[in-house]
């Protein structure tokens, strides 16, 4: 009969212990030293069998801890164009902000083409992450035409979220959402900011907003998104 290799032993006994719910989503797993002396095993043995544990979904890295159980996914079907905040809420978690950076610059020649400026006309940008329940779950960077929203530089977006400030302080009614989907691999300031190992699996998204201003669809949102797909997943393309 062929031996069952030492750390498959341990990942069934974890996988086991998850599954029963003795491990509950968002708990630490035991610390190498303890699964070694439990099973008599290389530091080798143990992370080859937690590294099993991560490639089929049951756990999660983050940064200076231990391995945690992963948490239950959320699906946010995108049926209609929302907020972070808003999808943090109808998720039933509390949402929160971070602001990374902010300002006014000269659009690029992407961004004037997309957004239909001219050259050196001046858009709005900002990096945040968002927050549910206190977890990093969306770095995010955005570029809006200045001319449309002059003074939005002003606004507090730690504090407020953006398509409320678009819709109710200047007027936006937000339409559509074209955008493009693919799997990525957290890296650098992207990992940093998500409180992430690097390689962690993220879904990125990047694409273009529109909205009704004066009677007329206009784009007004150019944007970037990774997500940690250990706390949402995507679907579809987003209306209002």
């Amino acid at each position: 009969m062929k031996k069952t290799p030492k750390y498959a032993q341990i990942e069934a006994e974890l996988i086991a212990q998850i599954e029963s719910g003795k491990l509950a989503p968002g708990a630490e797993l035991p610390s190498e030293s303890d699964l070694i002396e439990c099973y008599d095993v290389s530091r080798v043995t143990v992370r080859r069998a937690i590294d099993e544990l991560y490639h089929q979904g049951y756990v999660e890295k983050m940064q200076g801890k231990r391995a945690c159980v992963k948490e239950k996914v959320k699906l946010q079907e995108l049926t209609s164009v929302s907020s972070y905040t808003e999808e943090i809420i109808r998720q039933g978690m509390t949402p929160s902000r971070e602001l990374l950076s902010s300002g006014l610059r000269v659009c690029t020649k992407e961004e004037a083409e997309q957004l239909g400026l001219k050259k050196a006309d001046p858009v709005f940008f900002m990096e945040r992450i968002y927050f549910a329940d206190g977890s990093p779950l969306c770095f995010t960077s955005t570029v809006l035409p200045y001319q449309l929203f002059r003074e939005i530089e002003t606004y507090d977006f730690e504090q407020n979220s953006l398509y409320q400030i678009l819709e109710e302080r200047y007027h936006i009614q937000i339409t559509t959402t074209s955008l493009k989907l693919k799997a990525v691999s957290a890296y650098g300031n992207i990992s940093k900011s998500l409180n992430v190992e690097e390689d962690t699996p993220l879904l990125y998204s990047d694409g273009i907003t529109y909205g009704i201003q004066k009677d007329q669809e206009v784009p007004i949102e150019l944007f970037q998104n990774y997500y940690l797909t250990s706390r949402f997943e995507y679907s579809l393309i987003q209306r209002r």
